[in-house]
């Protein structure tokens, strides 16, 4: 193989590079003027990866096909969808055929199965559609999150805990120093009123990238007990592992605590949909508790319509 640039799949290849096949497609056909000049890895008609040569569409030339026998061909081909030459939604013509729905970008956030499939639109329309589904769905996520909330704040009302390591800073060489040298820790109950607000030491106090207001887990770590026996609202569900490491450091002693984690059904509920991905970008980190509590609050209201 020689040595030609090399892209990842159809997305990847910039414009003004086809294949053979694709030169051939076009409404007014050309042939390869020039050398392959990239390759392009996909799959084949097989589904196995495999890799096809690129050609340059400014070094390509003219097919043998005469103007009288293209006008012939598009004649033959009228009055059947023109051969696919015509997209279904806006009438644009483009030059390449004009692709099924269900084979642009793939076949999810289609909204109506295989009917919609089979229709052929451009690349524009082929979007439009896919992106007024992806938002449909995201509505009906976004209740199901809210309901979640609502669920959770009326069941058992939780505290909300957040907590963060505290990392030396990078040393010269740009080495970094995983060991956490403190844990801040902030909780509030469900009425917003604050329970705990600490950094807690984890290193010895010659360490100077401890803070300066950190204490010892002692003068907190009843509080902190307490908050842990309870159900919990944390941004992501791993969060309390490293609080639970220091105030139980025999994992058998460790409470059970399956918290109410809130970042994947914060983002569900915001609902904001990258029209390039499709997908939900996620939601910002509220960093505090009580902001965390402010979140919770809102996405519970949406169930009942209340605006907190």
């Amino acid at each position: 193989m020689p040595e030609l640039p090399i892209y990842e799949g159809w997305r990847a290849v910039p414009a003004g590079l086809f294949t053979v096949t694709q030169l051939a497609d076009l409404d007014l056909p050309r042939v390869p003027g020039g050398p392959a000049r990239a390759w392009v890895k996909t799959s084949n008609w097989r589904g196995k990866s495999d890799h096809f040569e690129l050609y340059a569409l400014a070094e390509s030339v003219p097919s043998p096909a005469t103007a009288a026998q293209l006008q012939a061909a598009r004649a033959r081909s009228f009055g059947s969808d023109h051969n696919g030459r015509v997209c279904g939604e806006c009438g644009a013509r483009p030059d390449r055929p004009v692709p099924e729905l269900g084979h642009v970008t793939g076949t999810d956030h289609l909204p109506a199965g295989e009917a919609d499939r089979a229709r052929r639109l451009c690349l524009a329309c082929a979007r439009a559609v896919r992106l007024r589904a992806a938002v449909a769905a995201a509505a009906v996520a976004r209740a199901e999150a809210a309901r979640w909330a609502a669920g959770a704040l009326a069941v058992v009302p939780p505290s909300v805990i957040r907590c963060a390591e505290v990392l030396r800073p990078p040393a010269p060489s740009g080495r970094r120093n995983l060991a956490p040298v403190a844990l801040r820790v902030d909780a509030v109950d469900a009425t917003g009123t604050e329970l705990v607000r600490a950094t807690i030491r984890l290193a010895g106090p010659r360490v100077k990238a401890v803070p300066a207001d950190a204490v010892d887990l002692s003068t907190v770590e009843e509080r902190i007990r307490s908050l842990l026996a309870r159900p919990a609202v944390t941004w992501w569900t791993e969060e309390l592992t490293p609080l639970l490491r220091v105030c139980y450091p025999e994992w058998r002693t460790r409470p059970q605590i399956v918290p109410y984690a809130l970042r994947e059904r914060a983002t569900w509920w915001r609902g904001e949909i990258d029209p390039d991905t499709l997908t939900h970008r996620r939601a910002i980190d509220p960093t505090t508790a009580a902001r965390t509590l402010l979140i919770l609050r809102r996405m519970a209201a949406t169930d009942s319509g209340a605006v907190p």
